[in-house]
């Protein structure tokens, strides 16, 4: 039975990949600082150890077979209000994980959650593969490819073994609806529909996204274990390869929360990104993964979870 750590396991997509790690047979335990994570977003026979990456040391990282990287700062906007913490939280803490494993675990493999938004704004017309080039718009996305650049430089100089997936615009159960900030707004949304609350669009709302549901994204952490051998050294986008505007998805919510609320537009946000539409092509050719969730299923089902944790 392999051993496995997710950092950031308690929150909204590393407690997926508990979840289907404990279905798999996996031995598995988590750290999480639990400043956006829930405990009871884990499983009772899961071990946790409330403490921030950058509080990792030797016993920590020794025993495992594969280290799952899930923990960050995730808002981008937070990190342009911001940019120190995000440089502690996401760069530095990174490097402190890698450089634990160095030197007490450097055998093994480690999954490092990315981002789409390292490649930025994609021109209309195309659709972003991994080999799309780097093109960050805050100090989020920013750090983002620093850790990404970690991985390739400890892999060439110590030869450990890295994967690199990069998620996208991930929403589902467990999006914590209670925090403010643009990267849960999809459940943020929700819960002002549910309460016929305007629902608030920095810009136009002509911005397009990729939406994908969390259980999709989550299966391919596993896939990228199972299917190691040929994934090790490779980066995977997890779109859908469509796009929906902004307004397209708030019309879609407040239609499925049977909502009063209307649009409230608001002036745009520093470091948006316009456009990202990604293939998943590499992913279901190497990691036989693709997504399996429509938009509007897996909003109906975040919906329910919402109005289950709100009890309405």
């Amino acid at each position: 039975m392999q051993r496995v750590l997710v950092t950031g396991g308690a929150g909204f997509i590393g407690s997926h990949v508990v979840d289907l790690l404990i279905e798999k047979e996996y031995e598995v335990s988590v750290i999480d600082d639990l400043s956006a994570g829930r405990k009871e977003n884990l499983p009772t026979n899961v071990k946790l150890k409330v403490k921030a990456v950058h509080e990792i040391d030797k016993d920590d990282v020794k025993d495992f077979d594969v280290i799952i990287h899930c923990a960050a700062q995730v808002s981008t906007f937070y990190s342009v209000d911001y940019p120190e913490e995000d440089f502690k939280r996401n760069a530095l803490s990174t490097f402190h994980l890698f450089e634990t494993c160095r030197k007490y675990n450097d055998d093994a493999l480690i999954i490092y959650t990315s981002s789409r938004s390292v490649h930025g704004n994609i021109p209309e017309g195309m659709i972003a593969d991994e080999n799309f080039p780097y093109n960050p718009t805050t100090f989020y996305n920013t750090h983002k490819i620093y850790g990404e650049f970690l991985c390739k430089i400890f892999r060439e100089l110590y030869g450990m073994k890295f994967i690199i997936l990069r998620p996208s615009n991930v929403y589902g159960p467990r999006q914590p609806y209670w925090m403010r900030g643009w990267y849960n707004f999809i459940a943020y949304w929700i819960k002002l529909a549910l309460e016929n609350k305007p629902i608030p669009i920095y810009g136009t709302g002509n911005q397009v996204r990729d939406y994908t549901y969390v259980l999709d994204t989550a299966r391919a952490y596993i896939l990228a274990i199972e299917k190691a051998e040929k994934a090790i050294g490779e980066t995977f986008l997890l779109p859908t390869g469509k796009g929906m505007t902004l307004n397209e998805l708030a019309d879609l919510i407040i239609r499925l929360c049977n909502s009063k609320s209307s649009k409230q537009y608001l002036p745009p946000r520093k470091g948006d990104i316009m456009r990202f539409v990604g293939s998943y092509k590499k992913a279901k050719e190497i990691l036989g993964w693709e997504p399996k969730v429509s938009i509007e299923e897996g909003l109906k089902k975040e919906i329910e979870w919402v109005k289950k944790d709100l009890k309405l």
